[in-house]
């Protein structure tokens, strides 16, 4: 998968890259478990690993992004619990891979 170059999260551009896993090992290492994707930010930035299927991508991107969305709005406590930002990463990507009408309709 192709990812996009950017998202903007209310008025700030964050800018989307792919880096290695071990990349985003190394600059995690202060952080207990596995990272296949971060978000920083400042700079605001979301990283992926490049060495996934493109499903795992794409739920990483919506889980990294889910991440921004509530930095930017303030929840910042919130944004800091990963197993909440995993569980709505994952339902927002059923409901838009089942409601593909109504994503259209509602989001455009």
């Amino acid at each position: 998968m192709k990812l996009p170059e950017k998202v903007l999260i209310d008025d700030v551009e964050y800018k989307i890259k792919e880096v290695s896993h071990r990349e985003l090992q190394l600059s995690n290492e202060d952080l207990k478990g596995e990272f296949w994707g971060d978000t920083r930010y400042k700079p605001a930035s979301i990283r992926i690993c490049e060495s996934m299927a493109e499903d795992e991508v794409k739920i990483t991107l919506v889980h990294e992004i889910i991440h921004a969305i509530l930095h930017e709005r303030g929840f910042d406590q919130e944004s800091d619990d990963e197993s909440m930002v995993d569980g709505l990463a994952h339902a927002i990507r059923m409901l838009a891979k089942q409601n593909p009408e109504l994503i259209r309709e509602v989001l455009s």
